[in-house]
């Protein structure tokens, strides 16, 4: 079992200070095995980290559409949990959710059979499970979408600064 990180150049991008629009950066991996797919579980979750509540789960669903949130990260501007649990009530409100914005996001598939939005068995939130079907070598690379979610970005209550959410994909070999 082997899975890597590729392409990482194209996982850091820019935000227009105006528009909040992203560059799409996007997250890819490569999974390798030698063996059935019955045989791994394969998780793919994303963090964001908050002032007062630590990492919570970056990934969410708004009127069927899956979204990741990105944080400043810089040290006096991290949102509050109650920022990020703002975008996932369905009704964000920009002055209630600084430094935390949503993109719609898209999982791009080569070799993988199926990638699907699913309560996380750890108790932490959504995450993706991962299917690689009949194939033993596959990648996803997950793109932001070009424009924030509503009321997720404001030019006045974001903070200039690095925005991000730590996306991870883990393997493991079932009993």
């Amino acid at each position: 079992m082997n899975i890597s990180a590729i392409n990482q150049s194209l996982s850091k991008g820019s935000i227009a200070p105006q528009t909040g629009n992203s560059s799409s950066p996007s997250a890819s991996f490569n999974i390798k095995t030698n063996g059935e797919d019955c045989n791994y579980t394969y998780t793919m979750q994303a963090k964001v980290y908050s002032s007062d509540n630590g990492d919570v789960n970056a990934y969410f669903k708004n009127s069927n559409r899956e979204y990741i949130i990105l944080g400043n990260i810089s040290s006096s501007n991290i949102p509050a949990a109650n920022s990020i649990n703002n975008i996932k009530s369905g009704t964000p409100n920009s002055s209630e959710n600084p430094n935390a914005i949503a993109y719609p996001i898209t999982n791009m598939l080569t070799n993988i059979e199926s990638a699907s939005m699913i309560n996380c068995n750890t108790g932490r939130g959504l995450c993706y499970s991962i299917q690689m079907g009949n194939s033993q070598n596959g990648n996803i690379r997950q793109m932001l979408g070009i424009s924030p979610l509503a009321n997720t970005y404001s030019i006045s209550n974001d903070r200039a600064g690095t925005y991000q959410a730590i996306i991870t994909l883990t393997a493991n070999r079932n009993p």
